[in-house]
């Protein structure tokens, strides 16, 4: 049923806290009656046949999400837990896969694995267990390519960050077992548990259908524009100036649920800033199918998470 990711810098101790891991959880399911139909699988580039040539390029870098990706709807379901040790670096694709559990209704959990600088190189020096250790310039590079998670928002929370070479996941095996399992604490009158057992419901945002569109990124790219250029507009109007709200639909009235509009922050925004915020919908959607009429309110969804967040 969950989906547990982990994410950090190359030879950072991912593998290690991720046997740990599934140690743990197999520890959990034999303990407790309601998880014992749960069984575990553990994905990490080792086992999906992926190199570390494979990040080079931004081409062959696709190529390895798509594995992931595979992988990860191949196996999750209602009853099989999915574990992925991989960088997992980039928060686009940590949102492909946040979409992916949202659509299955099931549970989610980020794992940050952290390490000072000096334990990497240590570690990426060595060639225990085999270990194939990453070529120095590849590593700096992938560290500066990292994008670090961001508990504020959906797809990087719950975030659970462990210090390598301190930290024992056993330290945080409650707020995990939490996170995927909180049908475990429905009789604590657990406010986070409730919260997150109704989160599982699939919203506006997460929902996959399949395109209609051959040209799907060019209407992506048309259709979020078209919003950012009405906002525009009503932000360099005079009769409009220091409106909290700005509606973007032909539908006028915000009864209706076909309405769409967007809630300006207190501070204001500026253009740089949509047009950021739409790069990013544009980014993390690309590979996606969406339906055209579905662009827009998702995307007025997604400024709106945005803003709220500045």
């Amino acid at each position: 049923m969950p989906l547990v990711l982990f994410t950090g810098f190359p030879s950072s101790g991912k593998t290690s806290k991720a046997k740990e891991l599934v140690e743990l959880l197999s520890a959990k399911i034999e303990q407790e009656p309601e998880l014992s139909k749960y069984s575990i699988v553990c994905h990490s580039d080792e086992s999906l046949g992926i190199q570390h040539t494979d990040y080079v390029t931004s081409q062959d870098e696709r190529k390895l999400r798509s594995k992931i990706m595979s992988a990860v709807k191949r196996d999750l379901s209602r009853h099989k837990i999915v574990v992925v040790d991989s960088l997992n670096y980039i928060k686009g694709f940590r949102y492909q896969l946040h979409c992916e559990v949202k659509n299955l209704m099931t549970t989610y959990c980020l794992v940050h694995v952290m390490s000072p600088s000096a334990k990497i190189l240590e570690w990426n020096e060595s060639t225990a267990d085999g270990r194939v250790p990453w070529p120095t310039d590849l590593l700096n590079q992938l560290i500066q390519r990292y994008e670090e998670p961001n508990p504020q928002t959906r797809w990087d929370s719950p975030l659970i960050p462990v210090l390598a070479s301190e930290d024992s996941l056993q330290s945080f095996a409650e707020p995990i077992y939490k996170a995927l399992f909180p049908q475990l604490y429905r009789s604590d009158n657990d406010r986070e548990a409730d919260k997150l057992l109704n989160s599982l419901k699939p919203n506006n945002a997460t929902i996959l259908k399949p395109a209609t569109q051959t040209n799907a990124l060019q209407v992506l790219d048309s259709e979020t524009t078209a919003v950012v250029k009405k906002v525009m507009s009503a932000l360099q109007s005079n009769v409009v100036a220091g409106v909290s709200r700005i509606i973007v639909s032909d539908v006028q009235d915000i009864n209706d649920e076909r309405c769409m509009y967007v809630e300006m922050p207190p501070q204001g925004v500026t253009v740089a800033q949509l047009q950021r915020i739409r790069r990013q919908f544009v980014a993390m959607n690309r590979l996606r199918s969406l339906e055209k009429h579905r662009i827009a309110p998702l995307f007025v969804d997604y400024l709106n998470k945005n803003l709220r967040d500045m």
